[in-house]
């Protein structure tokens, strides 16, 4: 390249460099460093596609062939992503020489943003839901969107011009200040999740440095947390239940205090319905054991409590003031002494359709409705709740079945053997040749008393039998 050309294009504002036809980077301007914050050791040996938008691709592969055809190229859009990891979209100008070079020339279209669009910015910025703030290298607020104003629970006057670090309501610890550091000394965006133990939630905050300043969107991932966490508990009980050592009750439990350990304030309690339609609790870990007692086979009916009720009904019953609800007329002085005020409950009913399992309830010690986040856990109980019950039923048919099978295999090798051996024994002493021979006829005793004894053995096979495959059509 002509030395005055790369004088010109050295101190040009705009962003310029030079690539091979393969793509490869052969020069670039002090502009282009600046802007992408790229050394020149970066860019040694690098080729252009690897720091493009993947997204580009295409319209990269349509523009090389206008190139190859016109020799230039002007308009020229795509995104350059920066050391950061953040992306510019760039405008360019393109010439292809007799040489197989490509001079490009371009600027950063946020640079020519008009005022409109500035306008729809700003617009977006205020309808996040997320908390959007603006920092100096200080930790000063000077920005802010209403969602962030809402989080910092702070008077729009207030909250002008105050340390980000000492907003309480927002928890800011130390770790969380370090990552800020980071990537503002470092000039690179982070991400950091951690409990706000003042408002006991969960925040993720997203950091992008610029010009010494640093953006920072915040949001509530509360219950992003707690669905991974029943995820994971949902996971561990199923191959919990997978094995055969623990029983349903405690393989229940440990569903139980998974849940209560998410939802510190929730009581959980599975009841089973037995062939008598009555209650039988199954777990119920934190609820007090006398109330459990007390409660202890209770009949469903139309008007039986939360559980109860729900049970006879099919449907999920919903109380949130047992004090008041006319459900509970007849059960809320078993409560009363323990400090339950609302219940939820939910049947468990097999996959067939055919029968309620069982009860999944919920107490509180306040009068309270579920929120949709609650729902939604109540129904992913219910199912995983069904499971638990099913295998392990299905489980204990099997090896019912198994016993039975074991016992009829013993019937026959032992009992039916016996009359069968005594038969063939009397029928090879019977006297053809004399059938008049008394002894004939002590033998015809014999057989018919064997015989029916035979009969007696195979009818008690066939029962057997019989019950297997009815066990099989069960729920």
């Amino acid at each position: 390249m002509d030395a005055k050309i790369i004088s010109l294009f050295t101190h040009s504002k705009d962003v310029f460099f030079v690539m091979d036809m393969d793509g490869a980077i052969r020069y670039t301007n002090q502009a282009f460093l600046d802007t992408f914050n790229y050394s020149p050791a970066d860019l040694e040996g690098l080729n252009i596609e690897s720091i493009c938008h993947p997204a580009d691709k295409e319209r990269k592969d349509e523009n090389m062939g206008a190139l190859l055809r016109d020799k230039k190229l002007t308009g020229y859009q795509s995104r350059i992503k920066a050391k950061d990891g953040c992306y510019f979209s760039m405008i360019w100008s393109l010439v292809l020489d007799d040489d197989g070079f490509i001079y490009s020339a371009g600027n950063v279209l946020t640079g020519m943003i008009c005022n409109e669009s500035h306008d729809i910015v700003e617009h977006t910025i205020k309808s996040l839901n997320e908390g959007f703030a603006v920092l100096d290298s200080n930790w000063t607020v000077i920005g802010f969107n209403p969602a962030f104003e809402a989080m910092a629970n702070l008077e729009h006057a207030e909250l002008q011009k105050t340390n980000f670090m000492q907003i309480k309501d927002l928890g800011i610890n130390n770790k969380v200040e370090a990552e800020f550091s980071h990537s503002l000394t470092n000039n690179c965006t982070t991400q950091v999740q951690f409990l706000n133990t003042y408002s006991n939630t969960w925040l993720r905050i997203n950091v992008y440095p610029y010009k010494n300043r640093l953006a920072v969107f915040i949001r509530d991932i509360t219950e992003i947390k707690m669905q991974e966490w029943v995820l994971k508990l949902e996971k561990d009980v199923l191959e919990l239940n997978a094995s055969t050592q623990n029983t349903l009750a405690q393989n229940t439990a440990e569903l139980l205090k998974g849940i209560e350990n998410i939802f510190p304030e929730m009581l959980c309690s599975v009841l089973e319905v037995d062939d008598n339609d009555k209650l039988i609790t199954l777990a119920a870990p934190r609820l007090p054991k006398p109330y459990c007692d007390s409660i202890e086979e209770l009949p469903i009916g139309p008007n039986a409590g939360s559980c109860g009720t729900a049970a006879f009904h099919r449907k999920q019953i919903i109380v949130s003031d047992i004090e008041n609800d006319p459900l509970w007329i007849n059960y809320k002085h078993l409560a009363k002494p323990y400090g339950l005020k609302a219940c939820w409950s939910t049947p468990v009913i097999s996959s067939k359709g055919a029968k309620v399992l069982a009860t999944f309830a919920i107490y509180y010690t306040t009068p309270r409705e579920p929120n949709e986040l609650e729902l939604g856990i109540i129904a992913r109980t219910v199912n995983i709740l069904r499971v638990l019950i099913e295998s392990k039923r299905t489980e204990e048919n099997i090896m019912e079945q198994n016993h039975r099978l074991q016992t009829i295999a013993n019937i026959s090798s032992h009992e039916l053997r016996r009359p069968v051996a005594t038969i063939m024994g009397l029928v090879n002493l019977f006297d053809n040749e004399d059938l008049l021979n008394p002894l004939n006829k002590e033998i015809m005793t014999h057989l018919d008393t064997t015989s029916q004894e035979l009969d007696g053995v195979i009818h008690s096979i066939v029962e057997r039998t019989v019950y297997i495959k009815a066990s099989g059509t069960d729920n």
